[in-house]
């Protein structure tokens, strides 16, 4: 195996190990800062559980955006302890952004995978799992 896809498995593994938590905005009840819906987080968990069976098959476009993706979370958590000002709106918004262009970024390894031939029962029920994924004509349109 080169190194760069040594490195590509290992980061792949990397990031789909992490989880990717709901904020604790999200989890608060009531909250008038909590993000409007977590459907995206839950539609992204669905693809990584995927990806999980096979971190290599994560595309370099999936990886970056997963790791734009913990950097959010990671500024949001630490506005989360230092205030609750509309610096923290905007995270929301862009951690919300952030979401969305990972589920895009992923969704082509995620079909690959999940049209390989013979799979093991898992991906099976990890790729039924998964609702919808934004199609090719979609993402080419954006």
């Amino acid at each position: 195996m080169s190194g760069f896809r040594l490195y590509h498995a290992v980061m792949a593994s990397a990031l789909l190990a992490g989880s990717l938590a709901v904020s604790p905005a999200a989890r608060a009840d009531g909250d008038e800062t909590a993000p409007r819906s977590n459907v995206n987080n839950i539609q992204l968990q669905k693809e990584l559980s995927v990806l999980h069976m096979k971190p290599e098959a994560a595309g370099p476009a999936c990886i970056n955006s997963l790791k734009e993706l913990h950097k959010t979370q990671d500024l949001l958590a630490k506005e989360q302890e230092n205030s609750h000002d509309q610096d923290l709106t905007v995270a929301e918004d862009v951690l919300e952004s952030d979401f969305e262009n990972s589920i895009e970024a992923c969704a082509g390894d995620v079909e690959k995978l999940c049209e390989t031939h013979n799979p093991q029962p898992e991906l099976v029920k990890a790729c039924e799992a998964i609702d919808s994924l934004p199609s090719k004509d979609s993402q080419a349109a954006d």
